[in-house]
């Protein structure tokens, strides 16, 4: 749906703002209901997938924008992060293993979340204008529908034993293929700054989440990698104990950084902040803020791609067989 039948569809001028844009689509939303104006249930759904997707492509011009005349007339050519590719504004990632749809939230006339629908499907790279749970969902549902194949193909009657731990470790594997680590770096890093060559240097804070009996940091007290397991990086101090494994306040960054260090991209710094939890938090003792700073290296991302398609090979490979060993690691 192009930005022009979406005006057309909420009975707009392009001329609208975010305000106008929200109450129109409540009002329209609203005088489709059943319970409201006793249209049938089909009819209802019918033009509130309209409506909804009309809503959602006019949501899109505002996304990370004020709401101005200047931002409106934004276009994404203006920005190569934001390019073109037909139904949805993203770049894409042609290897990918397989496509994805991009989801919305479906909301009532209160704006309150009834579910989702889709609005585009394509190998779309996620931006942070897609709902983060959304992406997951819709990387869920790609999994889902590669083990639902291959349980059709070999007709069984009930999955092998071993479907959850495999659809969890393929939802992974495939969410790195819709995510630009080291684009996304620049969106969510606290700070940049270059390196003795120019090289970007991105500043975050981070957090160590014990993995045994908690240990109280000295501010500023080095850790480093002591290895990644099971998609966690653990940390050890300089006496060589690993004391947990890192984490963040923000549950993306998950999945924008540790594959970063999986696929061995990423150099690090790590240090305990000055600012830890309050001793009576009930996360204090499981926690410890960290700074954090990360710098891309120079692996080629072709190798990376192959390989992430050669992993996600052997895990479906590993569900034919209904095999039950455990998923190796990188």
């Amino acid at each position: 749906m192009t930005e022009r039948e979406a005006l057309k569809i909420l009975e707009l001028s392009p001329d609208a703002g975010e305000r106008e844009i929200k109450t129109k689509y409540r009002q329209l939303i609203r005088q489709v209901h059943p319970d409201i104006h006793g249209s049938s249930e089909e009819r209802y759904t019918r033009h509130a997938q309209r409506i909804n997707h009309a809503y959602a492509v006019l949501k899109k011009r505002f996304a990370g924008n004020a709401d101005t005349p200047q931002a409106r007339g934004k276009t994404s050519s203006q920005s190569p992060a934001k390019k073109e590719t037909g139904a949805w504004s993203a770049p894409i990632n042609s290897h990918a293993y397989t496509e994805r749809e991009i989801l919305h939230y479906a909301e009532d006339s209160n704006g309150s979340a009834l579910g989702s629908f889709p609005i585009a499907h394509g190998k779309y790279l996620w931006k942070t204008d897609e709902d983060f749970p959304l992406f997951l969902l819709s990387v869920y549902q790609c999994g889902k529908e590669l083990l639902d194949e291959i349980d059709l193909e070999f007709r069984r009657k009930e999955p092998p034993t071993n479907r959850r731990q495999i659809h969890g470790e393929l939802t992974y594997l495939l969410a790195q293929q819709f995510i630009d680590g080291t684009a996304l770096l620049k969106e969510f890093a606290r700070s940049e700054t270059p390196d003795s060559q120019g090289n970007p240097i991105f500043y975050m804070p981070a957090m160590l989440e014990f993995s045994g009996s908690p240990t109280c940091l000295k501010p500023g007290e080095q850790l480093s990698p002591a290895g990644v397991k099971n998609h966690r990086l653990y940390l050890k101090n300089q006496a060589g104990r690993v004391l947990g494994y890192l984490s963040f306040p923000d549950d993306r960054l998950y999945y924008i950084a540790i594959p970063l260090f999986e696929h061995k991209m990423a150099l690090v710094k790590i240090q305990a902040s000055e600012k830890q939890p309050q001793k009576k938090k009930r996360t204090a003792a499981r926690y410890q803020n960290l700074h954090l700073w990360i710098k891309r290296t120079d692996r080629d991302i072709h190798s990376v791609v192959e390989s992430l398609n050669l992993r996600i090979e052997r895990v479906l490979k590993q569900y034919q067989q209904g095999s039950v060993s455990p998923i190796r690691p990188l």
